[in-house]
Formats: C-alpha cells, sequence, structure tokens
C-alpha cells in the first residue's frame, strides 16, 4: 500500500467502524475492498480454496453432523442455491412460518440436494448413478408399524426387520415407505439365508407419462391451502404399493415432501389425515378428528366447489 493511500484508507475504515449503522459486516467488506485495490502476491484468505474442509460425521443416535469451512465463491454458490429454498412461507391461512433461519436452512439443503440426486448430471457411482439406496424385506415393507407386536405368520417382533441405508444404516419402516411412493426401484431376490438369487433392472414406479397426467390434475401439491409447484413434489401412493396398491392415476397423488412426510406418519395426538379419490376423479382429503371432529372432506387446491 503508498504511504499516501494510508491516510484515505483509515478514514474508511474508522468511517465503517463507527456511527449507530456501523457493523461487523461493513467493517469486514471495507477490508475486502482495500485488499482487492492493494493486491499482495499472498492469495486472500476469503479466496484460498486450499483451506476449503467439509467434515460430515454420523452420531450415536443415528444423526449427521455437517461442518464447513469454504472460500468466498463457494460460499455465494452455497447461498445463491439456497436463497429461494429457505424464504419463510406463511401458512394458508396466514399464520407466520414458524420455523427458525435454521430450521428453514436445512429445509432447504435437503430440498437441494434432493433436486440434484434426481434431476442434475451426477456421473457414475458404481455402475449406476448415486442416490439413496434402501434395503428393506419385502414383507416387511408391506407390514404396518402398529400391527407389528402382533405378527400373522407366527413370527416374533424381533423377525421384523428395517429399512438399511448402505451409508448410514437403520431406517424406520414408515420413511422408508415414503421413499419407495416415488423412487427408481431395483429389486433383489433373496434366499432363506440373505443371499441374493437374481436382480432384475430397476423401474420407476410412476411412469413420465402418469407424472405429466398428475401435474395436469393437480397441477402441485394437492394438499388443500399448499402452493408447492409440481417440480417440488413427490408422487405419492394412496394405497401403498408394498400393501398391493397399483400405480394407476386413482391410486396416486402430487404431494411435497412435507405433506408426503404428513401422510406417512403414524397416527398421533393430531391424528392421520386419509386420501380419498372421489366422483370427480380427484383427491380429496380427510382430517384427522383432532382438526375435524365430523371429518369432513377437503377438496385439493385444484378442485372447485359450488
Amino acid at each position: 500500500m503508498p504511504d499516501e493511500a494510508l491516510p484515505r484508507c483509515i478514514d474508511l475504515l474508522l468511517a465503517a467502524a463507527s456511527g449507530v449503522e456501523a457493523t461487523t459486516t461493513k467493517v469486514r467488506y471495507v477490508i475486502a475492498t482495500l485488499e482487492r485495490i492493494f493486491e499482495s502476491d499472498e492469495i486472500p484468505p476469503a479466496e484460498d480454496v486450499d483451506r476449503n474442509e467439509l467434515r460430515i460425521a454420523s452420531t450415536l443416535n443415528g444423526r449427521v453432523v455437517v461442518r464447513g469451512d469454504f472460500d468466498a465463491l463457494t460460499g455465494e454458490m452455497l447461498l445463491s442455491a439456497l436463497s429461494n429454498l429457505t424464504v419463510p412461507t406463511p401458512a394458508p391461512d396466514g399464520t407466520p412460518d414458524s420455523r427458525s433461519a435454521a430450521k428453514r436452512t436445512a429445509d432447504g439443503f435437503t430440498e437441494l440436494i434432493r433436486r440434484y440426486l434426481d434431476c442434475a448430471k451426477t456421473g457414475m457411482d458404481g455402475g449406476q448413478r448415486p442416490h439413496v439406496n434402501v434395503h428393506i424385506n419385502a414383507r416387511d415393507l408391506a407390514e404396518h408399524r402398529d400391527c407389528a407386536t402382533t405378527p400373522t405368520d407366527g413370527g416374533s417382533v424381533s423377525d421384523l426387520d428395517v429399512g438399511h441405508m448402505p451409508w448410514l444404516g437403520p431406517l424406520s419402516v414408515s420413511q422408508t415407505r415414503l421413499l419407495g411412493c416415488d423412487c427408481f426401484l431395483s429389486t433383489v431376490l433373496l434366499d432363506d439365508h440373505g443371499a441374493p438369487l437374481d436382480a432384475k433392472p430397476g423401474k420407476r414406479l410412476v411412469t413420465a407419462e402418469q407424472r405429466i397426467a398428475l401435474i395436469a390434475r393437480d397441477k402441485g401439491c394437492a394438499f388443500p391451502g399448499c402452493t408447492c409447484v409440481p417440480a417440488w413434489t413427490d408422487a405419492h401412493h394412496i394405497r401403498h404399493w408394498a400393501n398391493g396398491g397399483p400405480t394407476v392415476m386413482n391410486n396416486l397423488v402430487l404431494l411435497c415432501r412435507s405433506h408426503h412426510r404428513l401422510m406417512h406418519r403414524k397416527s398421533g395426538f393430531v391424528g392421520k389425515w386419509e386420501i380419498r379419490i372421489g366422483v370427480d376423479n380427484k383427491p380429496w382429503f380427510i382430517p384427522p378428528p383432532s382438526i375435524d371432529p365430523q371429518r369432513h372432506p377437503r377438496p385439493a387446491n385444484t378442485t372447485f366447489t359450488t
């Protein structure tokens, strides 16, 4: 830095650090600007990609802790990608979004990864595009969680399995069923000892043509009051395919990930929502008694009544 520029630089720093509107962000911005103006041969810390780190570790309770340190450009790309996915979303009745900023960011990050795995050119990993893989016995997938204490085949509760992920291990049956609604399914037949007998090519449970038809009918998430666009939805089986539910229009409905998870949630204090296809061949939603004691069916977003 030339000696004659030093007084002006000091004035800029003092101006950023003083006054009622002074913030660390303003001071940091002035410092970064001056560093760019008077560049040296050293790489600025904000642009040093060799310092980048991302640590991902599983915890004892099965969750995952992520900690990262990135250069400014990578951070800018991440913030840009998350921008529209972390905006507060009021409820249909106008109630403000109750999620904290950290929760909105986490939800946005989850959606970002899901879209990447669904749509991006991700390359090949072990002969196939990387995605979420879950292994589960077909009988256990069809069993309802509430019936697990009374097996119908004479077995014990310990005979019932759960889902297994190659990276992080056990996954609940209810979450496995949620993933099974709209997924790329590869069938592997196992013998009594769990050894593979045969493998069939993967197949998509909901075809491209069916999804186009669902978008034309539901226009997006069909849950009453939801404004989620079609690109952010899953095709949910009203009667799960593991329980014999067919992959046909009158057994399918588009739901955003939040409402899809709601439909797979076990009955609890709030109760469980149900979906039925009405005489108009459109989905109708039946609330639990805790929301509507009379359980009056509610039309989907695109169903209009007079």
